[in-house]
């Protein structure tokens, strides 16, 4: 049995108001690890809503997600409630829930009609400030490829992280993350350390793509 757990340390429990099947025959269920450094626990009841949590966790201005979101209200005499597969809190304050379905569930608009119901219901209620329904369409894959890109980087290293914001703070102009990566003299953990101040929105692509260590990038802000 391994019993060394010097330095090892676990992500923070899933925040979810209910929990997800541990596994279903009809489709994917999932659990990933979030957040910075040693993150946060999240669960997915399907494959889209995992694609999801990837891009949403990789929005401007994120300051805190919430998977499987409870929501209750009265309809006079009853007693509702509906569950948010994901619930982001901004910086600025703004809660924004998410509500996750392939396309093919909504041929029928049933699920829209109540989905319509349920979110005049949240706002009304001041639970969040927009209700946004997400499908398949909606994921981008350049946007997702880098927000799982990013989310992979998420174990801070102080030494390298250091070492990259001081190689950005002297940055003019624009530059490829390899001869960044060069500039700090820190080859593949410097590589990483760089992608983390992309994650943080200190640098940005000047191109949109997928983000390789070719990619040409700029400072968003000043980098102190």
């Amino acid at each position: 049995m391994y019993t060394n757990t010097t330095g090892i340390r676990l992500p923070a429990a899933s925040q979810a108001d209910r929990p997800i099947a541990k596994g279903s025959k009809g489709h994917c269920t999932a659990y990933v690890i979030l957040g910075s450094d040693n993150g946060r626990r999240f669960q997915a009841e399907s494959h889209l809503e995992l694609r999801t949590l990837f891009v949403v966790n990789d929005l401007p201005g994120v300051a805190q997600i919430k998977e499987q979101v409870l929501f209750e209200w009265c309809e006079g005499a009853s007693h509702k409630k509906h569950y948010f597969d994901m619930i982001a809190v901004f910086d600025d304050g703004r809660k924004i829930a998410f509500t996750v379905k392939p396309e093919v569930r909504l041929r029928s608009g049933k699920f829209l009609a109540e989905m319509q119901d349920v979110t005049r219901h949240a706002l009304d209620a001041g639970f969040c400030d927009e209700v946004r329904l997400v499908t398949e369409r909606d994921i981008d894959p350049i946007s997702e490829s880098n927000a799982r890109q990013l989310a992979a980087v998420r174990e801070l290293d102080s030494e390298a992280d250091r070492i990259a914001l001081k190689t950005v703070s002297e940055l003019s102009g624009a530059l490829s993350l390899r001869d960044l990566t060069v500039r700090t003299g820190l080859k593949e953990k410097g590589y990483r350390a760089l992608l983390r101040l992309v994650r943080d929105h200190h640098l940005r692509p000047v191109n949109r793509e997928i983000i390789n260590p070719k990619t040409i990038v700029s400072k968003m802000e000043v980098v102190q």
